[in-house]
């Protein structure tokens, strides 16, 4: 961000003009970034001079991580200022996510890790999001649908022992009651509250089924979100918003002629991991675009165009297919 100057003689944290803050001959100071100069800081936000707040601003910005606990006091304290906190907090944790959302779409050429996507989009609304707890929560569940399975098992009836442990033991269902709340999107509340949307539900599926070694694939149907499993002799969709239902590939294509999309073989191609958390963003950039949340909005859009720079031909067949 490129920082205004400042209007002569205003007043700043420790009571310096704007002048003294540059020094006599104009050079650049380092502003004191202890707890009480950066509250100092955060209290110029609500400055009716916009070239202030945004020197402010810019300012908050490069102190970063440290401001991020007094930023997010003052939400809650100053209510009359949260538009722009809210603006500071987002250009500091976002744009971090976002570095970090770079990197990982350049260590692998083979694709995206999905499940470390996941929780990255995740950390996007809950910063103090406790990843290494959530991993390990998913290893239990597979470990526990591995007793199940025993050793010598067919991909039919391991399909069907996951499905069984997860819908009907550990009551994951698709979320009819509350479908747009973004918790539906967010992996850590789906494994929370056992509750989600077709593509969420899709995801914990995909995560303990490949720590079970099935192979196992997203489906971006559209309008609808399923897991595909396939062998040589045995092939199915799995319906996770529906309790785990097991459909054909006539049922899919019935699915989507009765909903008004006819059929084509492609609407049944497996989708890259860079694609389903595309996806993933599109539905919550919906959400948050409808309740007015201009931030979030937009710096999801900025997660996207990051995903696109490396899945462009890969995320066009998911444009406008839904949850």
């Amino acid at each position: 961000m490129t920082e205004e100057p400042v209007p002569r003689n205003t007043r700043l944290v420790t009571g310096q003009t704007a002048d003294e803050y540059r020094g006599t001959r104009g050079e650049r100071r380092t502003m004191p970034t202890g707890e009480n100069q950066i509250k100092a800081l955060i209290r110029l936000l609500s400055d009716e001079n916009e070239r202030i707040v945004k020197t402010i601003t810019g300012k908050l910005i490069e102190i970063g991580d440290t401001a991020v606990p007094l930023l997010q006091e003052a939400e809650i304290e100053q209510p009359e200022m949260a538009k722009r906190i809210e603006g500071v907090l987002d250009e500091i944790r976002g744009k971090r996510l976002e570095d970090e959302l770079h990197a990982l779409v350049s260590a692998s050429d083979d694709g995206v890790d999905l499940e470390t996507g996941a929780f990255l989009i995740a950390r996007y609304a809950y910063p103090n999001l406790d990843v290494p707890t959530y991993r390990a929560q998913l290893d239990a569940l597979a470990a526990e649908v591995r007793e199940r399975m025993g050793v010598r098992v067919s991909g039919e009836e391991a399909v069907k022992t996951l499905g069984r442990y997860l819908f009907a033991e550990q009551g994951f269902r698709g979320n009819t009651r509350n479908y747009y709340e973004t918790d539906n999107s967010y992996l850590n509340r789906v494994l929370d509250r056992r509750t989600g949307i077709p593509i969420s539900l899709s995801l914990v599926y995909l995560l303990i089924g490949r720590r079970l070694g099935l192979t196992l694939a997203g489906v971006g149907m559209p309008g609808h979100f399923l897991v595909k499993y396939e062998s040589e002799r045995y092939k199915v969709f799995v319906d996770c918003f529906n309790g785990g239902a097991l459909l054909t590939e006539k049922d899919c294509a019935r699915f989507l002629m009765q909903a008004g999309y006819g059929f084509e073989e492609r609407y049944l191609a497996k989708s890259p991991s860079r694609a389903i958390l595309v996806r993933t963003l599109k539905n919550l950039i919906a959400i948050y675009h409808k309740l007015d949340e201009t931030v979030k909005e937009t710096r999801l859009t900025r997660f996207i165009e990051v995903l696109d720079g490396r899945a462009k031909g890969a995320e066009d067949q998911e444009e406008g297919c839904g949850p």
